[in-house]
């Protein structure tokens, strides 16, 4: 899942992350768990990326299931420098 439209979930917590992305692969979407990128997160945090089509309905799940996220983050390409960075998302 390396193009540009994704979005990462960033958690507080790994036990979050593991039970959204659970939660999320049972109702088949296309998600993978990732180390979370260190310009979001010191430590060893783990992070879900998604596609940015499935934002929307991925929040409501995070909502209707009570799961709390530290944020969520569009990968953005710096066209200068050809690097990716992140910016959060106001959701």
């Amino acid at each position: 899942m390396r193009d540009l439209n994704v979005c990462i979930i960033a958690f507080s917590s790994t036990s979050q992350s593991v039970n959204l992305y659970k939660i999320l692969k049972n109702k088949k979407y296309n998600v993978v768990m990732i180390q979370t990128p260190c310009t979001i997160s010191a430590g060893c945090a783990r992070s879900i990326e998604i596609k940015e089509q499935d934002l929307e309905d991925i929040v409501n799940e995070i909502k209707q299931n009570n799961l709390e996220i530290k944020g969520i983050y569009r990968r953005v390409l710096n066209e200068s420098t050809r690097r990716y960075y992140y910016s959060e998302l106001d959701i």
